[in-house]
């Protein structure tokens, strides 16, 4: 489906997030108006899956707070490429920007991303779920903290036609309403899953208790999967 050509240009992006506070009790001790927010948000939740109908705001939060912007923050971005040598043997390099600091990660993210559409305008940005949740994200936590969005990025003014994201996801769905989270895509292709060592549904906790290089280990794990499924899908040999 793609050639190597066109796969150099591919720019194979992830992110991870967290609740922006460690419990639901914290929040309204440390922000207590936007603590007054989570109870109408928790009932929108629960509305949208019954399995969690039983919980409690305190649980919601603790288990589905890190899906949503206003809620969260952003605790490591993973960018990465596929490089070819001369003898057309694939290598990927991956660059990370993970910490405490979400604007500080945000800020350079945005700086890097702005570099490389300058030197390269055909680079292509490509995830699973990219234009469901990672771009999207990224582009509201760039408001929040006062950064420049490049024009390439300006997904509310592009045509579809011009938009430089390519989304896995949708390429597997192939047209159909049916499609597979990146670790379940991974193991139909046989391609060696991300999720190992850790789900996204634990990475929050993880975060919590201190375990950030492992949260950057998952997300780059995250990256080069997306990459795999590109080669894979391409019928080229997988990294």
């Amino acid at each position: 489906m793609f050639g190597k050509e066109s796969i150099k240009t591919m720019l194979f992006i992830d992110i991870e997030t967290v609740s922006s506070h460690s419990s639901l009790e914290v929040m309204e001790r440390k922000h207590p108006n936007l603590h007054d927010h989570w109870p109408a948000k928790a009932n929108l939740i629960r509305k949208g899956k019954p399995e969690l109908a039983q919980l409690t705001d305190s649980e919601v939060y603790t288990q589905e707070a890190a899906l949503y912007t206003e809620f969260a923050n952003v605790v490591c971005i993973s960018i990465g490429q596929v490089t070819f040598d001369d003898y057309d043997n694939a290598s990927f390099k991956v660059k990370s920007f993970y910490g405490d600091d979400e604007k500080q990660i945000v800020t350079d993210f945005f700086a890097a991303i702005t570099a490389l559409l300058r030197r390269a305008p055909n680079l292509k940005i490509v995830g699973h779920n990219i234009k469901g949740f990672d771009l999207p994200f990224l582009l509201r936590k760039a408001i929040v903290h006062d950064v420049t969005i490049p024009r390439e990025l300006h997904l509310h003014a592009i045509k579809p036609w011009e938009s430089c994201l390519l989304d896995t996801s949708e390429i597997w769905k192939f047209g159909s309403w049916t499609g597979a989270p990146l670790g379940l895509l991974c193991t139909s292709l046989g391609i060696p899953t991300p999720k190992d060592a850790m789900e996204g549904s634990e990475v929050s906790e993880a975060y919590w208790n201190g375990r950030l290089e492992e949260i950057k280990i998952y997300c780059e794990k995250d990256v080069k999967a997306t990459a795999n499924v590109i080669l894979k899908i391409s019928q080229l040999p997988i990294l």
